[in-house]
């Protein structure tokens, strides 16, 4: 297939990718300083956030991917007010607070690695390089394991600085990933290129075709998980790993689909995976006997 990828530097989106992680208490793999100066304007965020009665879940949904396109902090601010509380929210003072405080996070980021534009720079070539070597290839063989229409035409990957050691998010929105630009395979049994293979898959699963089964905040661990199986067979038959080596648990561990739990989260991929296998169900249908499996 003809995947058109437009490949993007960010460092406002390697900001706020890295704000997430210090938000979800995760220490950063890059330095003990990151995650000092980022402290207190994360937290003064979040209190923004909660004051805004904003979801938390719902903003980063939203932030991160438009973070690439909206480079106005104030009007980023009003988008996402837009987006979560409706007109009359983005035309408050709200808009213009959420913008002060954004404002003070990248000041704060920018002040911690102020060489971060040429790092990012540096780090575009490797995975880019990679991907075009061994991706088409890789998505072939996807195609015999996944519906050809689970991924798109076209598609933008968002680079962000490492933070966490190899990172990446579908933004199935927006038509985006999001991935850590790594200048190596932080995990050689399982390369990069094979995370950014998974991540395109799932950008299709937003259609309502498949997805209006089940609950839209349910949607982005739906995509995931069953996209997962099918990334993997796909990577063991062009040789980007090693037969038998990576199981469905090591996969969720290694790519922080959860914290934790990871093995019983296989447990119900494989099965529903060998089912969907053996009885070749109509995707959406299939789809929506993942979600009541993950349920139960």
């Amino acid at each position: 297939m003809n995947l058109e990828l437009r490949w993007q530097e960010n460092i406002w989106t390697s900001c706020l990718h890295a704000a997430q992680i210090v938000a979800q208490n995760r220490d950063t793999e890059r330095s003990e300083k990151l995650t000092a100066a980022l402290k207190a304007p994360v937290e003064r965020l979040l209190g923004e956030l909660n004051t805004a009665a904003v979801p938390l879940n719902l903003f980063w949904r939203i932030a991160l991917p438009l973070s690439a396109q909206i480079e106005g902090k104030t009007e980023l601010a009003r988008v996402i007010l837009r987006k979560t509380l409706g007109l009359d929210g983005s035309e408050s003072g709200k808009a213009s607070y959420l913008g002060g405080v954004l404002s003070d996070l990248a000041n704060a980021y920018h002040q911690a690695i102020p060489s971060a534009q040429q790092e990012l720079s540096l780090r575009r070539r490797p995975l880019q390089e990679a991907w075009e070597a061994r991706g088409p290839g890789l998505l072939t063989l996807l195609q015999r394991a996944l519906p050809e229409e689970f991924i798109p035409d076209k598609a933008d990957v968002i680079l962000v600085l490492p933070t966490s050691g190899g990172r990446g998010t579908a933004h199935l929105d927006y038509n985006s990933v999001r991935i850590e630009a790594v200048l190596y395979d932080p995990q050689p049994e399982l390369p990069e290129v094979v995370r950014l293979g998974w991540l395109l898959a799932q950008l299709n699963l937003d259609l309502p075709k498949y997805s209006e089964n089940f609950s839209r905040d349910r949607l982005p661990l739906i995509a995931r998980l069953a996209t997962l199986p099918g990334i993997l067979y796909a990577a063991e038959e062009v040789e980007l790993i090693r037969s038998g080596t990576i199981s469905t648990a090591k996969a969720l561990e290694l790519w922080q689909v959860s914290r934790t739990g990871h093995q019983a989260l296989a447990d119900i991929v494989d099965q529903w995976w060998q089912v969907q296998e053996t009885r070749q169900s109509p995707w959406h249908i299939a789809l929506t006997a993942l979600d009541r499996m993950l349920e139960t």
